[in-house]
């Protein structure tokens, strides 16, 4: 317990700026690495925690708790920074459409300008939600407008719906008590104290100060017996300042020409159908996934086949559509992690942290997957990565907190590979601590190699890495993409 305090809640309960450093490790071992180099390292100035990526063109646009930074990728391989703008606001989770850049926010403040403080969380005046800006000079972002979401705004996923006007899907829980949100603001503001939804902003592309919430799509969790993601049921109860369960969603991705979603959503994986008015369906998921019981207990084994799911935390597609990968976030600890409270695992403590690949027809599970590397002192959970094709290869680039960054050949499904990664350090407080880990082909680094853009600096900001450019030796890739919100897949490409 003390380590998941250290080691998930940064990222996870993104409710403070507080940060709990891992422990020293006596040992410095140098850089691991097969098939891949580090290029380019670009610490944010103030110390935060470095959070997601979007791209446009050739450029990055790369959140941070306090704020944003805008980067020319058109070498790779040199990025310069174009802006630094500061506004505050956790977790600053960014997507991007054409000149907009959106953030989302899941910390009350005292208002949806930058420069408003934090204020306490159940502040009844208090604002959290999504920020919108004006990107057209990248050296001068402007702020134009905030919406406020119930419970904040963890994660936003972009929905192109017409070329008018994009749609963003706001996953939330609830932490610590919102303003409307939670036990007791829930029910005082007419809303459901488990949450219980997503929420939808529809943005105008040319006049996005006319940007509001149109929809609020039900969660359900169907065969779950309670209906709600309860913390004590994967040993996270009696957490001082944390709701007590949920009803929601962490993170979504969307197959823009399938009209499908996958989401995670705390209790399951789940499948859902788009509709033409470019609402997902998430009262009837096509199908759920979930892997409650481990049936053979904590084994550190990565090929332990008896596994469990501590919290769905994000998905992504393959490009043909056929997989679905989901990310559990383990609430423990090690590397390869464990949970050792007992809860849904069974009667012992169960192996967590893994992926998933899942077939997209039937919501089956193919395999899951973890480092073949065990890192004594280090945490090693799965957390955010997206797809890619090369030479006819299904590839899954990953991040793994403090794992490191990888490339896993999925072409079978049923038996992932890892064939590429880079680990800074791995034994020490210092080494690897990354948020995410994208491949993005735009600009290129030339013949046989494609670049991964990544973020470090998570449990241990304050020595984060910041914005990172690493090179893949896996191949080009197949295609390449003229802009990328990692969630938001818009064509399918055939492997």
């Amino acid at each position: 317990m003390v380590r998941l305090l250290r080691v998930a809640i940064p990222a996870m309960f993104a409710v403070s700026a507080v940060v709990f450093a891992a422990p020293a490790s006596a040992d410095h071992n140098p850089d691991q690495h097969e098939n891949m180099d580090l290029l380019v390292n670009e610490p944010n100035a103030t110390g935060a925690i470095n959070s997601d990526i979007a791209f446009w063109g050739d450029r990055a646009y790369v959140g941070n708790y306090d704020g944003f930074r805008i980067f020319d990728i058109s070498d790779p391989a040199d990025p310069a920074l174009l802006s630094d703008f500061r506004c505050f606001g956790p977790q600053n989770d960014p997507v991007v459409w054409n000149n907009l850049l959106f953030l989302a926010v899941d910390r009350t403040l005292a208002g949806p300008d930058c420069g408003s403080p934090a204020v306490p969380s159940a502040e009844p005046t208090g604002w959290e939600g999504v920020r919108i800006f004006d990107v057209s000079n990248p050296a001068s972002p402007r702020f134009i407008k905030g919406v406020y979401t119930d419970c904040g705004a963890h994660t936003i996923t972009l929905f192109p719906k017409n070329p008018a006007q994009v749609l963003l899907y706001v996953s939330s829980y609830p932490l610590s008590p919102g303003p409307t949100c939670g036990q007791v603001r829930g029910p005082e503001a007419g809303r459901d104290p488990l949450h219980g939804v997503i929420q939808v902003i529809q943005v105008p592309v040319n006049n996005p100060n006319a940007a509001k919430e149109i929809a609020e799509p039900p969660i359900v969790y169907p065969g779950d017996p309670d209906n709600q993601f309860d913390w004590a049921e994967h040993g996270l109860g009696g957490l001082e300042g944390i709701e007590p369960a949920a009803r929601a969603c962490h993170d979504i991705s969307v197959f823009v020409e399938l009209r499908l979603a996958a989401a995670a959503c705390a209790e399951q994986g789940q499948l859902w159908r788009i509709r033409p008015n470019g609402l997902p369906d998430t009262a009837n998921p096509i199908w759920v996934f979930d892997d409650v019981v481990d049936e053979t207990g904590t084994t550190g084994d990565p090929n332990d086949p008896g596994v469990v799911v501590d919290f769905f935390h994000s998905a992504t597609f393959s490009w043909d559509g056929s997989v679905v990968n989901f990310i559990d976030e383990s609430f423990g600890d090690g590397c390869p992690p464990t949970t050792p409270a007992p809860g849904l695992t069974g009667a012992f403590p169960g192996d967590t942290g893994r992926m998933f690949f899942v077939d997209a027809a039937t919501g089956g599970l193919l395999s899951h997957f973890m480092l073949p590397r065990p890192e004594e002192g280090a945490y090693c959970s799965a957390h955010l990565g997206n797809t890619a094709v090369s030479q006819g290869r299904d590839l899954l680039i990953n991040a793994w907190y403090m794992g490191g960054v990888d490339v896993i050949d999925f072409s079978d499904p049923t038996d992932p590979q890892e064939i590429a990664f880079y680990d800074i350090a791995p034994a020490g407080p210092t080494g690897s601590d990354n948020w995410s880990a994208y491949w993005y082909e735009g600009p290129g680094l030339g013949s046989g190699v494609f670049p991964v853009y990544g973020t470090d600096g998570v449990h241990n900001p304050a020595t984060g890495r910041g914005f990172q450019v690493f090179s893949a030796l896996v191949g080009n890739a197949d295609f390449t993409l003229d802009r990328l919100n990692p969630q938001t897949q818009e064509r399918v490409f055939p492997g």
